[in-house]
């Protein structure tokens, strides 16, 4: 993203960036991070209503995460940031000093040189000029170990300060460091912010060859400014591409996601369906099995009493029904109910067929041919 920025790429790194937000396979911290980053293109083309939406999301994605409290520290040193380049000093300054009362805790040496250096500029403007130096060197030490390519940025706010005291070869000192790094790094508008300034400078001095040297120079940095402008926009197609691939990834991402989400639903429901079944399976087996040892014990019954019956004997209605077996005289009585074979089944938790076993046997033991003759003799 810096490299794409520095090179006005800003449209590219949107494309990279935007996604991010939009997409569910990404964590708060990635997001955060994404958010953060918007922000930093918006500011590089000075729209900031829009970098401060963009913290303000990341701010939101920050609440969501861990890492909290150095997150949200992060983004209030960037909304510092903000305010001091559109001249909200009070709010800018309320945020430094609230950071500042934490020791600039959370806060890269980056950040927290850039913080000193917009401490030293209020310096500035309270005429405090020494302490203001001051704050800008703390600041260029930090700086020049931990983000070199932004030095221009305190270097002209020294040129403004050096003008002030009266001190031009000091004034000069700075601009030639300035553009030094400007060009070390490739980053044209540290060249424009600092002719710009030296152009003001000259205006409240009224040095008419100053101001016409610089002006000058500030026309050939602003074509050059102009043609990189024009390079960047050569990129649009490949943006708008890059944008399109990247939608496409993400909804075959989220195709394939809705994929595996319904293949694993129907694993579970097939499980679940053949867990049913078995539990069903080992009840019905379980039924069978008690069913065929009360017909086997019916059966031995049956057999020991027509052994032991004297044929010749009267057999009294009492006798016949102590002949039966339990199951049997409980389907004896459902029968008296009334009741359909399905239904005494559905009774006794037995199947159709062994209800029909129970009730031939009881027929023959009965000596009965049919239920019409069985509902007679109930009537009897």
């Amino acid at each position: 993203m810096y490299t794409l920025n520095n090179q006005l790429k800003y449209t590219e790194s949107q494309a990279l960036l935007l996604p991010v937000l939009e997409s569910d396979l990404y964590s708060a911290d990635e997001k955060y991070q994404a958010a953060l980053w918007l922000s930093y293109t918006y500011k590089r083309v000075s729209d900031y209503q829009s970098t401060l939406r963009f913290l303000t999301t990341a701010r939101r994605f920050a609440d969501q995460t861990t890492n909290r409290d150095k997150y949200l520290a992060t983004i209030e040193s960037q909304e510092a940031f903000v305010y001091f380049d559109i001249h909200e000093y009070a709010k800018a300054d309320s945020l430094m000093k609230r950071l500042e009362a934490t020791y600039f805790r959370h806060i890269d040496q980056e950040n927290k040189a850039k913080l000193v250096m917009q401490q030293g500029y209020l310096l500035f403007l309270n005429k405090q000029y020494t302490e203001a130096e001051a704050a800008y060197d703390r600041a260029l030490g930090w700086l020049r170990t931990s983000s070199p390519c932004d030095l221009p940025m305190i270097l002209v706010k020294k040129m403004q300060l050096y003008a002030a005291i009266n001190r031009m070869d000091k004034l000069r000192a700075a601009l030639r460091q300035s553009s030094a790094q400007a060009d070390s790094c490739g980053i044209i508008k540290y060249h424009l912010y600092a002719y710009e300034e030296l152009l003001n400078i000259y205006r409240q001095r009224n040095d008419v060859t100053g101001i016409t040297n610089t002006t000058q120079t500030l026309d050939s940095l602003r074509n050059l400014y102009a043609q990189e402008e024009k390079l960047s926009a050569l990129h649009n197609q490949k943006e708008t591409i890059l944008l399109r691939d990247k939608d496409d990834q993400l909804n075959t991402e989220r195709s394939n996601r809705q994929l595996v989400t319904a293949l694993a639903i129907g694993l579970l429901l097939a499980s679940i369906g053949l867990l049913f079944w078995l539990v069903t399976y080992r009840r019905k087996q379980a039924r069978i099995e008690t069913e065929l040892t009360q017909m086997k014990a019916e059966l031995e019954h049956y057999i020991i009493a027509s052994k032991t019956a004297q044929p010749e004997a009267v057999m009294t209605e009492q006798s016949y029904l102590n002949a039966l077996s339990e199951r049997q005289r409980e389907v004896l009585n459902y029968m008296a109910e009334g009741l359909s074979n399905r239904e005494i089944a559905d009774k006794l938790f037995i199947s159709e067929n062994t209800v029909k076993y129970h009730i031939k046997n009881i027929y023959q033991l009965l000596d009965i041919k049919d239920r019409k003759e069985f509902l007679v003799n109930i009537k009897k």
